[in-house]
């Protein structure tokens, strides 16, 4: 498998060519920008709505990481899939002539200045999406004045999720501003109603629900499932880390006491795992509905944790670390009675105790789940208005 790093420099050769000659002629060019997947997904329910009402675009999406273009250089969201190029003399300006987008949607984060002063000059609009900010950001010191003034001079609109981000721009004097929400939830719930299985897992659970862990971490988000799995024999987790590193997968093996199995390894007999490891990327959002309960990692230092409305979306419990960073739907989803933040292993095995004995609430926080995320849906729509008005 080659690396990342291999794949962020090769994938750039000669790519400027590529470009000029996939877009000669093309009109009607909207630029999407993630700096890799999990971002893109924010930026696909707003493509959607807008292709719905305005079939006559095109749009190109680009990736400053390897994770974005190799998982979604074949998919049909986008007519285009670049890398994008590196933020160099000369590189936004060729870029510019031969996209010629109407119009640049940025989602996140992900800001290259060269880039941005370039779109400005020619009047371009560029709309940043699913903004999140804290105080605490390095924009918002002195060293980070240039992206400031970025923010206020070449961005048409900052639409961002949740109150707090809007007030601290706010308060650093922007006035481009708009309050929206958070469009994932809105693909998090389709997925969730599409039909889907997999023959491996199907066949591991044998029509039973599973605890699905994603996203895992090689530090206390690991020891938390496998603080579980070894004081719960009888019970199967269905684990899916969030780098796959060769180390974290034998630690896992290793260090769970019952019978594991890798994935891309499973065999016949998978069903006598207690532990399924999966060692793929693609599948995650759509793991999570052979779940009882979920845990989503990267609460515990990884800066926050990952998606978790997209285990919400199928009506179960989700527990995650104490550290919720940006992230928009943690604190809400405890405050609602949908999700308990756990401090480390002790805790975690605590709540899962409480969930195998004590059907009524788990019940009710999967209840709870759900109607959060019932509660949360149109924001793609608002954000494609904006967008297109």
């Amino acid at each position: 498998m080659k690396s990342k790093y291999f794949q962020f420099i090769s994938g750039r050769i000669g790519q400027m060519k590529r470009i000029e000659a996939a877009c000669k002629g093309v009109e009607n060019i909207i630029w999407v920008h993630s700096s890799s997947y999990g971002e893109f997904e924010e930026a696909r329910p707003v493509i959607a709505a807008i292709r719905a009402k305005h079939p006559q675009y095109r749009f190109l999406a680009t990736f400053f990481s390897p994770s974005g273009y190799e998982y979604l250089k074949d998919d049909p969201i986008a007519d285009y899939v670049f890398y994008l190029p590196l933020d160099l003399p000369g590189n936004a300006s060729r870029f510019l002539d031969a996209v010629r987008p109407v119009k640049v949607i940025v989602s996140i984060s992900d800001y290259w200045l060269g880039f941005l002063r370039e779109l400005r000059r020619r009047g371009i609009p560029v709309f940043l999406i699913s903004a999140r900010f804290v105080q605490k950001m390095v924009y918002f010191k002195p060293v980070g004045r240039p992206y400031l003034n970025a923010f206020k001079k070449c961005f048409t609109k900052i639409i961002v999720n949740s109150e707090s981000s809007y007030k601290v721009l706010e308060s650093n004097g922007l006035t481009n501003i708009a309050l929206a929400g958070d469009p994932r939830m809105d693909r998090v719930k389709a997925i969730a109603a599409e039909p889907w299985s997999d023959p491996v897992v199907d066949e591991w659970c044998g029509g039973s629900k599973v605890f699905v862990a994603g996203s895992t971490l090689p530090d206390e988000d690991d020891e938390c499932i496998i603080a579980a799995a070894n004081a719960n024999p009888e019970d199967k987790f269905l684990v899916i880390p969030h780098e796959q590193g060769k180390s974290q997968l034998m630690h896992l093996q290793n260090a769970v006491k019952g019978r594991t199995a890798l994935y891309t390894q499973a065999g016949a007999d998978v069903s006598a795992a207690q532990v399924l490891i999966v060692d793929t990327v693609g599948m995650l959002s759509r793991l999570y509905r052979y779940g009882f309960a979920a845990f989503v990692g990267s609460g515990f230092g990884g800066g926050s944790p990952h998606s978790v409305i997209e285990p919400a979306a199928y009506g179960i419990p989700v527990s995650f670390g104490p550290i919720f960073g940006v992230q928009l739907h943690c604190g809400k989803m405890v405050a609602a009675g949908a999700a308990k933040a756990v401090a480390g292993r002790e805790e975690f095995c605590d709540w899962y105790r409480c969930l195998k004995e004590n059907p009524d609430y788990c019940r009710a926080m999967g209840e709870a789940a759900a109607r959060y995320c019932a509660g949360a849906s149109g924001v793609a729509d608002a954000i494609a208005e904006m967008i297109m008005d």
